[in-house]
């Protein structure tokens, strides 16, 4: 079939809980799927011509949120890794999208109350979809590119690293 010649890295897992009462297995499985699955990504494809990778980060690395230190921590570390992988493959399009939440997926319909409670914008599932096709045609010196819903962009607009 040929080298890969592309990566998305969309894998999470939450397990949220104060910093004092999260466990040392709860620590280890939320920042390993992020970031040991990206580290198995990018080993397995070191010889191949990649020309895109793009991992599925969260704003939750970039501002932080009750019982996530370690979603943060990971999220935060892919942001990284992805900035360093940029400027080792300057021919391929990089991408860490620090997601706001989506309808969806980790968003539970109980969270989605929360959310809805709190006055926090959700990214509908078809919005999102097409922001992470957009965000793939477009080259930036940042690979870090923030997408949020609502009011949540607005408030976005002086974080010193892409909006869309």
């Amino acid at each position: 079939m040929g080298p890969i010649t592309g990566i998305v890295h969309g894998a999470g897992v939450l397990a949220d809980a104060r910093i004092e009462d999260k466990s040392p297995d709860q620590f280890t499985r939320v920042f390993d799927t992020k970031v040991g699955g990206l580290h198995a990504l990018l080993s397995a494809t070191r010889q191949d011509p990649l020309r895109l990778i793009c991992a599925f980060s969260s704003i939750v690395g970039f501002t932080g949120n009750d019982g996530q230190c370690d979603y943060a921590m990971a999220n935060e570390t892919l942001n990284q890794v992805l900035a360093a992988e940029q400027a080792a493959r300057p021919h391929a399009l990089v991408r860490a999208l620090l997601w706001g939440p989506w309808r969806g997926g980790m968003v539970t319909p109980e969270l989605q109350d929360l959310f809805d409670l709190a006055g926090v914008d959700t990214i509908p599932l078809d919005q999102g979809a097409r922001a992470f096709a957009d965000e793939l045609r477009y080259p930036a010196d940042d690979p870090r590119v923030v997408i949020t819903a609502g009011a949540a962009a607005a408030l976005l607009t002086e974080v010193p690293i892409a909006t869309r």
